[in-house]
């Protein structure tokens, strides 16, 4: 009778780790701790499938057999139990140094089980147990192995419910459910190896009762470091938001935060071991401040994320982690482009509007032909200075081109124009900035040379004369020679416009009275006379 139920205890035992590994593989991608459970479940099958046909013969070589394959699955379901915990407690606990240490004893134990013919520690005689069931005793160092895993078994809970971070009122219900989880294998062995003397190891079926906790604790997310409130408000959010442990790991995520993964980088979709880095924004979490990042076109998709790092603090204000919220502000940095992009149009309209005025402005105030200011910006020039002269000297010249109509008559109007841009260039080159030299009309030219007394403006006037008599002007085919006559009046800073011009065009008809091509100053008769 017990070698049946022993078989049937352990079939059911075998079909609770095939059924809890695929059930595992199922949601290993959105649920953390759900590929060591499956490799936890996975170690009770093996070892329930040996167990059972351990019941099913009496042959010894056969027995111990079976005895020395068992030894693996023991080990390695433990060793699965570690690392479920742990993840559960720490995501960023699970590295490849740390899982090919837990896998060194299973591995050790093996061994010995497999040369224990040589030194016949690890098993005894084969005998029939109390309950009738054949088995294989246990030596030294199985005790040994059993006493390694029962301690990696208590240590590992301890561990998870010591060093937790989640928040203390949650402590005591998560401590109790690994308690709930660790206990039962041990007891059940105690109990059929010392209180009632059965003969035999019952921890396998312990272990399944263990697999069958971990699945309930799991499912209900009792494990979970957030409140329930993060089920009702916090997967509801639209941006994304992530918890990040102290060594730099994501512990948990929203809905809109597992959305994001996959355009932030391929690989991140269904991994539970994601980095802060692995997200490739460049973000620096600070475990004093809490920080705010803008980065544009962050995804695939080119959107742009607003991400603020705040900083959680245990009771004492330490740093434990940060809460990583992320924004799509794609929209408002759209608009707010937009925006840029409208006012630095106008502003450019604005300013070649201004552009254009100015030109029209100027183009009011110059001569089409010559590029000189005209008499509209002359008279405008001389009222301003004659208003603000403030006692400083100034001096007018009114230039004429000498028998100019002559010019016109006999080479016609072209070449009559070509002359006057011609003595305009003479009459404008070198003069520095402060003399305003236009044109009065026809062939006449005025000079205004501020600051100038009449002697040193008649200077000046004298060299620009003999530089045009000495100049050739080309036009068409035709080589010409053209001087001029001017008059020149000056004033001691208290002047009116129209009697210095007045003054400078008496000046002007005595030169040509007195032959042309020269210079005459108005004197201080000619000037009061215009006054």
């Amino acid at each position: 009778m017990w070698p049946q139920l022993m078989t049937l205890a352990y079939g059911v035992c075998a079909s609770i780790g095939a059924h809890t590994v695929v059930a595992a593989w199922h949601v290993h991608a959105r649920r953390t701790g759900a590929l060591p459970l499956a490799g936890l479940a996975a170690g009770i099958g093996l070892w329930a499938v040996l167990a059972c046909a351990s019941t099913l013969t009496t042959d010894v070589t056969t027995l111990r057999v079976l005895a020395i394959a068992g030894i693996l699955p023991q080990g390695a379901l433990i060793a699965s139990y570690a690392v479920l915990v742990w993840t559960i407690g720490n995501p960023s606990w699970p590295t490849r140094r740390r899982i090919v240490l837990l896998s060194i004893e299973p591995v050790v134990s093996t061994a010995l089980a497999a040369t224990d013919g040589w030194h016949h520690q690890f098993f005894g005689e084969v005998a029939l147990n109390p309950l009738g069931v054949w088995v294989v005793q246990l030596g030294p160092l199985y005790w040994a192995h059993l006493l390694f895993l029962y301690f990696l078994t208590i240590w590992s809970t301890l561990h998870f419910g010591l060093a937790d971070p989640a928040a203390p009122q949650k402590k005591n219900r998560q401590l109790g459910w690994m308690l709930a989880i660790a206990l039962p294998p041990i007891v059940v062995n105690l109990l059929a190896l010392e209180v009632f003397a059965l003969g035999v190891e019952l921890t396998l079926i312990g272990m399944a009762s263990t697999v069958v906790v971990l699945r309930i604790a799991l499912d209900r997310h009792s494990f979970d470091l957030l409140p329930v409130a993060r089920e009702q408000v916090i997967d509801e959010l639209s941006d994304s938001f992530c918890i990040v442990d102290r060594a730099g790991y994501v512990r948990d995520f929203n809905r809109a935060a597992r959305r994001l993964l996959p355009h932030l980088s391929p690989g991140l979709a269904g991994r539970h071991d994601v980095r802060i880095e692995d997200f490739g924004l460049g973000v620096q979490p600070d475990p004093e401040h809490d920080t705010t990042w803008l980065v544009e076109d962050a995804t695939v998709l080119g959107i742009d994320l607003e991400i603020r790092l705040i900083v959680l603090r245990d009771p004492a204000g330490s740093c434990v982690g940060w809460a990583m919220v992320s924004r799509d502000v794609t929209t408002a940095n759209r608009q707010q482009r937009s925006l840029e992009t409208a006012n630095v149009r106008l502003r450019t309209q604005l300013d070649t509007i201004e552009a254009l005025r100015a030109e029209l402005a100027e183009q009011a105030v110059r001569d089409p032909l010559t590029g000189l200011h005209n008499r509209r910006y002359l008279t405008d020039a001389l009222t301003m200075r004659s208003a603000g002269a403030a006692g400083e000297p100034v001096c007018l010249a009114l230039v004429d081109i000498d028998h100019f109509k002559r010019v016109n008559d006999t080479y016609g109007h072209a070449v009559g124009d070509d002359v006057l841009v011609g003595v305009a260039r003479e009459l404008a080159e070198g003069q520095p900035p402060s003399v305003v030299v236009a044109r009065n009309g026809g062939e006449e030219f005025v000079l205004v040379f501020p600051g100038a007394t009449a002697e040193e403006g008649r200077t000046r006037v004298e060299a620009l004369r003999e530089r045009v008599a000495a100049h050739r002007f080309a036009a068409d085919d035709v080589t010409l020679q053209v001087t001029f006559s001017a008059g020149i009046a000056a004033s001691d800073g208290h002047f009116d416009a129209e009697a210095l011009l007045e003054g400078a065009d008496r000046a002007l008809y005595r030169a040509k009275d007195g032959g042309r091509n020269r210079t005459e100053t108005a004197s201080a008769a000619e000037l009061v006379h215009a006054v």
